[in-house]
């Protein structure tokens, strides 16, 4: 394990970083048990056995180009309202911020997938898994920041940073974008204006959108309009067959006219 010399905002934290790892998720456990202050990030240049919002799915990573780690809160910080989507728009801040200190504006701004994934241009660029345990809450989350392609299955549905540079150049500082995220996220979990903000980003909002509500097994589905989040975070979706907005908290915002589920993810988060 290696410390990373980059700036973390936390006061008495540190970053780390190792080359190969199963999950940042177990290696961030083993070092809030040790005692390691909140605000403690620990990045791996490659995994092996990553966990995701659901079983089956998989994220694809080249090694040593992407940010794959997790960040190491207070037990208390899973009890903020919309805790998973403050830390999805500080991820959209932090793309935001970096692409114009590097020069280029991505053709759209992002947009936070409720619940759990930031999307350019409707393809995937980051995930996020969020874990509460006695001792700590854990943020996990991976971006694509340096990776230059994609197989055949995924090159529709994810892209990365540097992909949405125009041209081609040396690869983007993963240590810098770091400090951004590590910045955003400290800031944001205190707002008490993130629902606004988050909202105005959201994917699909205003559209007709498709509700998979719980486990993909049930294929229970709710079709209506997107209308935002409520105070906790939950999905507001006004029902196409009528009645007052329902608050969703489990299950997947799906677009519409879908013949079936995706089941296996477009780069599904791995931590």
């Amino acid at each position: 394990m290696l410390a990373l010399p980059l700036r973390n905002p936390f006061q008495g934290a540190a970053s780390f970083q190792v080359l190969e790892t199963a999950s940042t998720m177990d290696e961030a456990r083993r070092l809030a048990r040790l005692g390691f202050a909140e605000g403690t990030f620990i990045g791996a240049e490659w995994q092996t056995a990553g966990r995701g919002r659901l079983p089956e799915r998989v994220w694809e990573a080249e090694r040593g180009k992407n940010l794959l780690g997790t960040l190491i809160l207070a037990p208390e910080a899973a009890r903020i309202p919309g805790f998973t989507l403050r830390i999805g728009l500080a991820l959209c801040r932090s793309v935001d911020i970096f692409c114009i200190q590097e020069g280029f504006a991505p053709l759209e701004d992002p947009r936070l997938k409720w619940p759990n994934d930031v999307l350019v241009g409707g393809k995937k660029l980051a995930g996020i898994l969020c874990e509460a345990a006695p001792e700590a809450t854990y943020a996990g989350f991976g971006i694509n920041v340096n990776q230059a392609g994609f197989s055949p299955g995924l090159e529709a549905k994810a892209t990365s940073l540097s992909l949405l540079r125009p041209g081609r150049g040396p690869d983007l500082d993963r240590d810098r974008f770091l400090e951004l995220v590590l910045d955003q996220i400290r800031l944001v979990l205190g707002e008490s204006s993130w629902k606004e903000e988050a909202e105005a980003v959201l994917w699909r909002r205003g559209e007709a959108v498709r509700f998979l509500r719980g486990l993909p097994e049930r294929e229970d589905i709710v079709e209506g309009r997107l209308l935002g989040l409520d105070p906790s975070g939950a999905l507001l979706i006004l029902p196409a067959a009528g009645g007052p907005p329902l608050p969703l908290v489990s299950g997947e915002l799906l677009p519409p006219r879908e013949s079936r589920v995706d089941r296996s993810g477009p780069n599904h988060i791995r931590y």
